[in-house]
């Protein structure tokens, strides 16, 4: 009888610590975005600053987030997600009608900054992005833990960094979202942030005969 009720004890410890990292593991998801975004939208300004301000991935997040190259980014990230607060919070002063959907490459609804996001995450990350009222909000939201972050300016980044390098490479891989012209707009991001200086000529020697300045995105 001992013995059983010991065994008893021992059983009960362990369906309680099974459910318990159970109940750990379900905290961890975030809520739906949209269901989080239309309780934010509408909300006080204090509400929406507080809470706009928290999607800024810190450096430890940004790390195990995006792939490399891309992990030398933060600083720059960090600076341009602090200057496009003031028009988020904005952007969620009214109650909407939020709709999400996945962030998946060639989608030509993507702002030029959730096109650029796609190319820092791994294959098939499963991140998302949100119009209000039909509009795009400019970020793309990615899962930490249970908090949703954001991505944003990633296109300015990526820009600025080409054009100190070769302003007509990053004139040519400017403003496409989608078919050749991005796909060699990815290599020259790729081959300048890895410092591969062969690979990054040769990419804006294709970019030069793929795609037409201020041509359509």
């Amino acid at each position: 009888m001992r013995i059983t009720r010991v065994v008893a004890a021992i059983a009960t410890a362990i369906v309680a610590a099974l459910g318990g990292c159970g109940e750990r593991a379900a905290s961890r998801e975030p809520v739906a975005l949209g269901a989080y975004l239309d309780g934010l939208a509408g909300a006080s300004e204090a509400t929406r600053t507080r809470e706009v301000a928290s999607w800024r991935l810190d450096r430890a997040a940004w790390t195990r987030t995006v792939v490399e190259p891309y992990t030398q980014l933060h600083d720059d990230y960090a600076r341009r997600f602090d200057a496009s607060q003031p028009a988020l919070v904005a952007a969620l002063a009214r109650p909407a009608r939020v709709t999400t959907r996945a962030h998946y490459a060639g989608d030509l609804r993507l702002t030029l900054g959730q096109a650029r996001a796609r190319w820092a995450l791994p294959v098939q990350y499963p991140s998302e992005v949100v119009e209000l009222d039909g509009e795009p909000l400019d970020v793309v939201f990615v899962r930490d833990g249970d908090r949703w972050r954001a991505i944003t300016g990633l296109d300015e980044i990526l820009r600025a960094r080409i054009a100190a390098r070769d302003p007509a490479c990053a004139a040519h891989v400017a403003t496409t979202r989608s078919g050749p012209c991005a796909d060699v707009g990815w290599v020259v991001a790729d081959a300048l942030l890895r410092t591969h200086d062969r690979r990054f000529a040769r990419a804006c020697a294709l970019a030069a005969n793929l795609c037409v300045v201020n041509g359509p995105p």
